[in-house]
């Protein structure tokens, strides 16, 4: 019997093992320290950005980026309607009013809608999947504007914007490492930025506000949230094989758009790096029976995030017309997409998608 086809999987080596179990050996201590500022250096160097800043996971990396930008009670930001739920539960964590924009035909937030709305402060940016598209001119129409810019690149650490790497957007930007990421290490997330008192005030927020040269005084407002050294050494490990990652990923969409023809894609321009496959179906009920027939055949799948505008608690939220985004995001289905796969799984979970389309005439 084969094995099944998860929809994605970390890839973690034996080599990741061994680092950790390394680390675990060294008897050093298991707090936030030596590795993960390495951590932190390496990927703030590989986006060009001049700090990075470790945190739990990705949605408090986007709840302290808003803190440090003011966008707090009063203050109006932009999301897109289609986005990991992260995105809007930290802008309303942070107390701001979101705003809900309609994407573009690639699935990221569209700069049209974007500006049919009249006053913003802030603009959250989702490179979603890896996919950039207008993510350059809304950098400069924020900058026009004087609105604070937030890159929520949780699914794009190795895409670009062409000659520009996604985590280097905006006055901060964010990453995250859970399981499903490009690369893992549990969990874990990034906030990044070029700017030296966002630095400084991110790094109070997140260890207590100490004060400088008396560890049990502090000078003002601050909580915990560090990672351990222990992630960082499985996220270091993980680091060391990006551009394998970004390689395997960009031949795997590929791979599933040549073998596959009865289904839409959304392309990626070379210079993005997918995160999750997408596969385009005629409707809701195509999605559902296509995801039903894998799963039978030991293939999972995953449906898209659901629009913003559809979850129930969000109903009161100030909304752009959204026709677009909250009929596409019905169609959408997540292939199989981790790094580990072979390309022979890939090519049976294709011949039974193809088998599919051809069912659907009978």
């Amino acid at each position: 019997m084969s094995r099944k086809i998860n929809q994605v999987e970390p890839n973690i080596s034996e080599e990741d093992i061994q680092k950790v179990n390394d680390y675990m050996s060294s008897g050093a201590w298991i707090t936030e320290h030596a590795l993960t500022k390495e951590l932190e250096k390496k990927i703030a160097d590989f986006v060009d950005r001049k700090y990075a800043i470790a945190v739990p996971n990705g949605t408090i990396a986007i709840y302290l980026s808003l803190l440090a930008a003011g966008l707090t009670k009063g203050k109006r930001v932009a999301v897109p309607n289609i986005t990991m739920i992260a995105t809007i539960n930290a802008i309303l964590w942070a107390g701001a009013e979101p705003v809900i924009i309609d994407l573009n035909e690639r699935l990221c937030m569209s700069i049209k809608s974007l500006q049919t709305v009249e006053k913003l402060d802030g603009v959250i940016y989702v490179p979603l999947n890896g996919r950039t598209e207008d993510g350059i001119a809304i950098e400069e129409y924020c900058n026009e504007k004087d609105i604070i810019l937030i890159e929520d690149s949780a699914h794009a650490l190795g895409s670009q914007y062409q000659d520009k790497m996604c985590g280097s957007l905006g006055r901060m930007s964010v990453f995250s490492f859970t399981p499903h990421k490009i690369i893992t290490m549990g969990q874990g997330g990034l906030v990044l930025t070029d700017e030296d008192n966002l630095y400084e005030y991110l790094i109070e927020l997140k260890t207590f506000n100490r004060s400088k040269d008396r560890s049990d005084w502090h000078d003002g407002f601050g909580l915990n949230f560090k990672i351990t050294d222990l992630q960082s050494a499985l996220g270091l490990s993980q680091f060391e094989k990006i551009n394998d990652f970004i390689k395997i990923k960009k031949e795997m969409f590929q791979l599933y758009k040549n073998k596959i023809s009865g289904y839409k894609f959304i392309n990626f321009f070379d210079y993005e790096t997918p995160w999750f496959i997408d596969l385009i179906c005629e409707s809701e009920s195509d999605r559902d029976n296509l995801k039903d027939l894998l799963e039978r055949q030991d293939i999972l799948t995953r449906e898209s995030y659901p629009a913003l505008s559809k979850q129930s608690f969000l109903q009161s939220v100030e909304k752009t017309s959204l026709k677009f985004s909250e009929n596409i995001s019905e169609n959408i289905l997540w292939l199989p997409s981790s790094t580990n796969l072979t390309k022979n799984q890939i090519e049976q979970v294709s011949d039974k998608i193809e088998i599919s389309d051809l069912a659907k005439g009978f």
